[in-house]
């Protein structure tokens, strides 16, 4: 019991400070989490209605419906590339920790996962404050979102582990995972609803975990079509898979850290 708690307390200190550091400077500080979200939201809004002119597809007419979506999607995967953009170098740019003292490597993901987690739920609250105010009432699905973001956490996490692990030894690593990020903006519903895409592609983001997190949030907050039982199914299955290989890669390797660094 007392090792878990040292456990969430250094994740606690170490996200703290990940968060500090961000506004650190800065004179509106902490207010920025709250601001960035609106500013971006507004850019999106003012895009989307009055230069693009485009329409969430199978939906209204109604252009903010289209900003607040493609809101709900950016946010979830702004949090993937927080993560997995820190990932290589993690563990790199913390040697002390891995030469000088006995320290739980594994609690650094946890420390960017909850400090990526943390700005994601700040906008997810102004997201849903402005969906509220143009009449997007959430109902009792709102209790499903807790737990469709403890599996979006630990997909993160288990994805941060393995990334932060492998880029000890393989320092190319970040310009690799700079063209997967890339790469899985457009195979993850981001700029549209699944449904749009052609069945072959669905049949491939069926198997993006990434897909079942950000149609949950839509159809949280906007009542769109809750992704399928399968679908799920998937998405859970992948990340206990990436979470297992994710641990035990890093126990087996980590005991020569200290000789590559």
């Amino acid at each position: 019991m007392q090792t878990i708690r040292h456990t969430f307390w250094l994740i606690y200190q170490f996200s703290l400070r990940d968060i500090r550091s961000k506004y650190i400077g800065s004179r509106l500080g902490w207010l920025w989490s709250i601001l960035t979200p609106m500013l971006m939201l507004g850019v999106y809004t003012f895009a989307f209605k009055y230069i693009f002119q485009v329409r969430w597809p199978g939906a209204s007419d109604d252009v903010f419906f289209f900003a607040l979506n493609l809101f709900a999607g950016l946010l979830l995967h702004q949090a993937l590339v927080e993560c997995l953009g820190r990932a290589p170098r993690l563990i790199i740019d913390q040697p002390h920790l891995v030469k000088k003292v006995v320290f739980p490597l594994s609690v650094l993901p946890w420390a960017v996962v909850s400090a990526a987690l943390f700005h994601a739920l700040v906008s997810i609250a102004v997201l849903t404050l402005l969906a509220i105010s143009l009449g997007y009432i959430p109902g009792a699905g709102l209790l499903a979102l807790p737990l469709a973001l403890l599996g979006f956490a630990a997909l993160l996490a288990a994805a941060t582990l393995f990334l932060a692990t492998l880029g000890v030894f393989l320092r190319d690593l970040p310009q690799w995972v700079q063209f997967f990020v890339a790469l899985l903006q457009f195979l993850s519903p981001v700029f549209y609803p699944m449904s749009a895409a052609p069945p072959w592609v669905q049949s491939i983001m069926g198997w993006n975990p990434m897909v079942a997190y950000m149609e949950t949030l839509r159809a949280v907050l906007f009542g769109s079509p809750y992704p399928a039982a399968g679908m799920w199914v998937k998405s859970l299955l992948v990340t206990v898979l990436l979470t297992l290989l994710a641990h035990a890669f890093h126990r087996k390797v980590r005991h020569g850290f200290a000789d590559v660094l």
